[in-house]
């Protein structure tokens, strides 16, 4: 067919109406939802836990990793499904399986059976319908706008991380944490399967619509076009020999290190400086409007704009975090540090997202972003014990601020490398 041949069919007032940003709510309630269960609250459950199976609260803290490493091996089977298109029936489950075993968590008696629940059932089932599949969804619905809509999708992450500990806290000092754990479980099911179950479409196509709303593609004979280069299936193997893959992967992992290493220090780093807990945990205060407009301004940059200067100013912001911690800020800089963090990492989300998409397209987001998701959870591994070894050996934060500095920039340094197609010439 040539290219000549193809003319743009006219919407009409019996065209249906675009649910993409439908999806885009749904992405945003499975990232507060997978958060809310998961990295959110896990601080307020430690100590409860903690006391009631008698073990160190170093000991339930190794929790939160492996459930970490779990999300990241199970990455590729569910990209593989996400490109497929079986993301209603895979979120579906995901939302059953984590509350469920939230639920069954409840009522365990013995270490071994909350470790076995927690890691395998609730961390695999909220890496089901969380931040993977939600961007993956998202992405199958936008091309043009695919920044700006992860953005907004991603903000479900930071909603959680204000609400839920609260809402956490009251249930724990109410109920106890068994029932607080089991009012968690049995809302991710009411919530999330209904609405995962009945209103999440993996492709616009299979609703007769387009990416971004667009109208569709017909030749002279009213037959849809041929797939643009944004809908070009590749091979596996394809993608595997693909250096950019990695180099995203990596960097990305290098740059997304921040949040994974600072979150569980800020409170005690801040307490070192002669702070009180109340008033080291401003710091997150201050972090989430930021990041909140941080997620929409840098994720409609990405779609209007040159995508390496974006990515610079995040790479910048999380770099300047750890040199203003290294310098022990006074009280009215740590918090400035922490609307500085917000802007850093909440351009990162969608920034990795549309990196992604520009480079591979939305009919290979799924199965590039669970390959490159293997590497980064060994990289931000890595770089969070590393951390605590430094911290263990020095009896300082200090070389562990310099490290992060480093790896925050090398991060950096590997994506500016990459050749990131414009968006013309990734959406075809």
């Amino acid at each position: 067919m040539q290219s000549g041949d193809l003319i743009a069919s006219t919407s009409t007032s019996a065209d249906p109406a675009f649910i993409g940003w439908r999806m885009v709510g749904i992405g945003f309630l499975a990232n507060f939802l997978a958060s809310a269960i998961t990295l959110a609250t896990f601080g307020n459950f430690v100590d409860p836990v903690s006391e009631a199976f008698g073990v160190a609260r170093s000991t339930t803290t190794q929790g939160m990793a492996i459930a970490f490493v779990v999300t990241g091996l199970v990455g590729p089977f569910a990209g593989v499904l996400l490109d497929r298109g079986w993301a209603r029936a895979m979120m579906a489950v995901g939302a059953l399986m984590a509350g469920s075993g939230l639920i069954l968590l409840s009522q365990a008696t013995e270490l071994w059976q909350a470790a076995v629940l927690f890691c395998g059932v609730v961390g695999l089932g909220s890496a089901l319908f969380g931040i993977m599949p939600s961007m993956a969804l998202v992405s199958h619905w936008f091309v043009r706008q695919r920044g700006l809509a992860i953005g907004i999708a991603a903000a479900g992450l930071t909603i959680a991380s204000g609400v839920a500990p609260t809402t956490a806290e009251f249930l724990i000092g109410l109920y106890g944490w068994r029932s607080a754990m089991m009012i968690f479980g049995v809302a991710t099911i009411l919530i999330g399967l209904p609405i995962f179950a009945g209103f999440v479409v993996g492709r616009p196509e299979w609703v007769d619509q387009r990416p971004d709303g667009d109208a569709m593609e017909v030749d002279s004979d009213g037959v849809e076009a041929e797939p643009g280069i944004d809908d070009a299936i590749l091979a596996i193997g394809d993608l595997v020999r693909d250096g950019r893959l990695w180099a995203l992967s990596i960097g990305w992992g290098l740059i997304l290190t921040s949040p994974l290493v600072l979150t569980p220090i800020v409170v005690p780093f801040g307490t070192d400086l002669g702070f009180t807990k109340v008033e080291a945990a401003r710091f997150f205060v201050a972090m989430m409007p930021l990041s909140l407009l941080g997620k929409v301004v840098f994720g409609r940059w990405a779609d209007v704009a040159p995508l390496k200067p974006a990515i610079a100013v995040v790479v910048a912001g999380n770099a300047l975090i750890w040199l203003v911690f290294y310098v022990e800020p006074g009280f009215a800089l740590f918090i400035a540090t922490g609307a500085i963090y917000g802007i850093g990492i909440g351009g990162a989300s969608p920034l990795q997202g549309v990196t992604i998409g520009r480079c591979f397209g939305r009919a290979n987001f799924g199965r590039a972003s669970g390959l490159g998701g293997l590497l980064a959870i060994v990289v931000i591994a890595s770089a969070m014990v590393t951390f605590q070894l430094l911290y263990g050996s020095t009896g300082s934060y200090h070389l562990g601020f310099v490290v992060q500095t480093v790896l925050v920039l090398l991060g950096g340094a590997l994506i500016a490398v990459v050749r990131i197609p414009k968006l013309e010439d990734a959406a075809g």
